[in-house]
């Protein structure tokens, strides 16, 4: 009785302990992605200074806390096979956008930098993980599209309509997938709160614009899409 509750034990100490592992990693990637968000944002906006600050900031946290801390994978990517490249890839895209930003070309490193947000995605998705940025980065890949589609008086046609209602339709679903996936600390924040209405009403604004058939309607509610969503992403993606 006495060896069985030891075991028990000890069981329950090595998962508080894997937990605790776990926790720590996705806290150390959240302080990395919060001056990723600004460089993404920053650099797209051709603020060459602020880009260089936040790139900075995420440096010192990947460089640091994250490729000093984690040689080997938490419990949740034991299985990952490619860690460290993966890791270091990161590190490795940071750093060509460091070199393209010190020559002022900021808009060379926002396209760089995107493959950041790509390679985490790749690395949650190969092991089955999802966070709230999953959800968020789903929201942009399907809202890219759905910005790309010309709209005009001229080229407005029925198919060009059922194109924009479809994707209308995913943005909504995915929409909903950032309500129901929100972390509770998120949705007991007020600005958070205030930034997800915004997205969401955008999106209802953009699908609106589309039913009632006027494509300077739809022209204008397509171009608020994107300030909507980056609003969220800046603060809390």
């Amino acid at each position: 009785m006495a060896c069985h509750s030891r075991l028990v034990l000890a069981t329950a100490l090595l998962v508080g302990m894997s937990s605790a592992a776990l926790a720590d990693f996705d806290s150390d990637v959240a302080k990395a992605y919060a001056p990723y968000r600004v460089a993404l944002f920053k650099s797209n906006q051709k603020d060459v200074e602020a880009t260089k600050k936040a790139l900075s900031q995420f440096q010192s946290v990947w460089n640091g806390a994250i490729l000093k801390s984690y040689p080997t994978a938490p419990a949740r990517y034991a299985g990952e096979a490619h860690w460290s490249e993966s890791l270091q890839s990161i590190s490795a895209i940071a750093a060509k956008a460091v070199d393209a930003t010190a020559k002022g070309q900021a808009l060379e490193a926002h396209e760089i930098l995107e493959a950041i947000r790509a390679e985490l995605d790749d690395l949650r998705d190969r092991n089955g993980v999802r966070v709230f940025s999953s959800f968020v980065n789903a929201y942009h890949a399907a809202m890219e599209p759905a910005l790309g589609v010309k709209v005009s008086a001229q080229s407005w046609s029925d198919e060009k309509r059922a194109q924009l209602l479809q994707q209308a339709g995913v943005l909504g679903y995915l929409a909903d997938d950032l309500v129901e996936h929100a972390p509770v600390d998120l949705m007991a924040n007020v600005q958070f709160k205030k930034l997800l209405q915004g997205l969401i009403g955008s999106v209802r604004a953009f699908m609106e614009a589309l039913e009632s058939n006027d494509p300077a309607k739809v022209a204008s509610a397509q171009k608020a899409l994107k300030p909507a969503y980056a609003k969220l992403f800046l603060k809390f993606g």
